[in-house]
C-alpha cells in the first residue's frame, strides 16, 4: 500500500502576476499552494501552512526576501528557493549564507522549477511515491534531470521545447492535453487560435521518434481534443 503526498508550495512574491502564474501552474502540477505578498505574511504562512517548499522572492516591500530568510530559519528548515531578478554572484552567495536551498533568477523557466522543486522534494523525502527520475514508454527513456531521451539506449536530439512537450505528456500518462494547454504550460503565454506552434513542434517531435501519425506509438492524437500518451505505455 501506498500514500499519495500531497506537497504544499507557499509562494512570496510581491508581483501579483507572478504569483498567480506560479500558482496557476503548480497547481495544475498537483501541488496545493499559498501564497503571500510580503515577508511578514509569508512568515505568518510559514507558521500555519506546513509548506514542503517556499519559492521566496528578494525584493519586497515591509520585508525583504533575505531578512525574512533568516527569521524563517530561526524556526524552520523547509527548503527556500529565492527566485530574484538579483543575478550577482555575491546575491547567490547571500543567499546561500541566510539558508536557501537553491537560487533562480528571473526571468526563470517553470519546467526547469518544477524539476528544481522535484529534486528538492526528493532528497527531503516529500516526493510523490509514484515520481520516478526516468520516464519508460515503451522504448523511450525521458531523464528529466538531464533533460536527455534515448531509444533503444540510443540518443535522440530534442529542442527544449520538444522535451518539454514529451516530458509534459509522459509524466502524465493517460491524460489528454489540448494544444492550448499545452501552449500555456509551455509557452508560458496566452494561446491564440491561430498559433501553430504547438502542431509544428509535435510534428517534428514524431519525426525524431519514428512516430508515425495513424500508429501514435508513442503520441496518440485524440481528435478536437488533444494529444496523450496512452497508460499503459
Amino acid at each position: 500500500m501506498w500514500v499519495m503526498i500531497v506537497n504544499n508550495i507557499l509562494i512570496i512574491d510581491d508581483d501579483t502576476d507572478i504569483r498567480e502564474m506560479l500558482e496557476n501552474y503548480f497547481s495544475r502540477e498537483g501541488y496545493s499552494t499559498f501564497s503571500a505578498c510580503n515577508g511578514e505574511e509569508g512568515l505568518i504562512l510559514a507558521k500555519s501552512a506546513d509548506p514542503s517548499v517556499v519559492l521566496l522572492d528578494v525584493m519586497m516591500p515591509k520585508m525583504d526576501g533575505y531578512t525574512m530568510l533568516s527569521k524563517l530559519r530561526e524556526f524552520s528548515n523547509v527548503p527556500v528557493i529565492l527566485l530574484t531578478a538579483k543575478g550577482e554572484q555575491l546575491d547567490k552567495i547571500k543567499g546561500f549564507t541566510k539558508g536557501c536551498d537553491d537560487y533562480i533568477v528571473k526571468p526563470f523557466d517553470f519546467t526547469e522549477l518544477s524539476l528544481r522543486i522535484s529534486a528538492i522534494l526528493r532528497r527531503t523525502g516529500k516526493s510523490n511515491v509514484n515520481e520516478e527520475s526516468t520516464i519508460y514508454v515503451k522504448d523511450l527513456e525521458i531523464d528529466p534531470l538531464e533533460h536527455r531521451v534515448q531509444k533503444c539506449g540510443e540518443e535522440i536530439i530534442l529542442t527544449p521545447k520538444e522535451f518539454d512537450i514529451l516530458y509534459t505528456l509522459a509524466s502524465n500518462k493517460g491524460r489528454v492535453y489540448s494544444t492550448r494547454t499545452l501552449y500555456e504550460l509551455i509557452w508560458k503565454d496566452t494561446f491564440l487560435e491561430n498559433d501553430n506552434s504547438v502542431i509544428t513542434h509535435i510534428r517534428n517531435l514524431r519525426d525524431k521518434l519514428g512516430d508515425r501519425v495513424k500508429e501514435g506509438r508513442y503520441i496518440k492524437t485524440i481528435w478536437g481534443m488533444g494529444y496523450k500518451i496512452e497508460k499503459d505505455c
